[in-house]
C-alpha cells in the first residue's frame, strides 16, 4: 500500500479521479449556465419593457397603457407572436396572438368567418404560450356563446362573441367569463385573435361585457 501511495504522489492523483472531478466541474457550470439561460430568458418574456417591444411588432396601443392594465408576457414562437396584458382592476387578462397557419386560419380566413366558427361550437383557438406562462390559466375549450357583436378597434371592425367556459378557477359558475375577437393585420394579413379571460375568484365573480373589454381595445390604434 506504501509503495502504492507514494506511486500516485508521484504522478498526482489517479486518473479515475480526475475524470470524476471534471466531470462533476462540468456538470456545475451546465447547471450554472442553465440556470442563467433561463433567469435570461425569462426576463427577456416577462419584462415589461420587452413585452411591450413584442406587443409592438404586431399592433400600436397607448403608451403608457391604460390605468390598472400592465405586460405581463411577451414572445414570438416560431413566428407567432403574442402577448398578454392583464388588468388589474377588471380582473382580467387579455390574450394577443396569431396562430399558425392551417386550412382554418389561413390568409384568406376572415375574421368574420374564425369567430363565426367559434359561436357555432368550433373549438376556440389556443395561444401558443409555454406551460406556467400567464397565458396558460386559466385555459379555455369550447365556448357557450351568449352574445355577439362587432366592435371597433384601431380603425377596423372585430366581430366577436362572448360567453362562457370552464376553467381552472371557474367550474361550477355559468357567467360570462371569456371573450373572443378577431381581426386581420393591416400590415402581415395575418388573422390575430384578442382573448380576454376573466380571473375573478371571488365568491361572485363579476361578469365579462363588452365595457369590460374596451376599457383596453379602445386604447389600440392600429393592428
Amino acid at each position: 500500500m506504501k509503495k502504492q501511495s507514494r506511486w500516485r504522489s508521484a504522478r498526482g492523483m489517479a486518473t479515475w479521479l480526475k475524470v470524476v472531478l471534471i466531470a462533476a466541474g462540468l456538470c456545475l457550470l451546465g447547471t450554472v449556465a442553465l440556470g442563467v439561460f433561463m433567469f435570461i430568458g425569462f426576463q427577456n418574456v416577462t419584462s415589461p419593457a420587452k413585452v411591450k417591444e413584442a406587443a409592438a411588432a404586431f399592433m400600436s396601443i397607448s403608451d403608457p397603457l391604460p390605468t390598472g392594465f400592465q405586460y405581463k408576457f411577451g414572445a414570438n414562437f416560431f413566428d407567432t407572436p403574442m402577448v398578454v396584458i392583464q388588468g388589474d382592476d377588471t380582473k382580467t387578462i387579455y390574450t394577443f396572438f396569431t396562430v399558425p397557419e392551417s386550412k382554418s386560419t389561413k390568409i384568406s380566413t376572415t375574421p368574420e368567418a374564425a369567430i363565426d366558427s367559434i359561436a357555432k361550437g368550433g373549438s376556440a383557438p389556443s395561444a401558443p404560450g409555454a406551460p406556467g406562462s400567464p397565458s396558460s390559466a386559466p385555459s379555455t375549450k369550447k365556448l357557450t356563446v351568449n352574445s355577439r357583436g362587432s366592435l371597433d378597434v384601431g380603425g377596423q371592425k372585430m366581430p366577436y362573441v362572448i360567453g362562457h367556459a370552464d376553467s381552472a378557477t371557474q367550474t361550477d359558475s355559468k357567467i360570462d367569463n371569456n371573450f373572443f375577437g378577431a381581426i386581420k393585420s393591416s400590415t402581415s394579413g395575418k388573422i390575430i385573435f384578442v382573448m380576454a379571460q376573466s380571473i375573478d375568484t371571488s365568491a361572485n365573480p363579476q361578469p365579462m361585457t363588452i365595457d369590460t373589454v374596451k376599457k383596453l381595445t379602445d386604447s389600440i390604434t392600429k393592428f
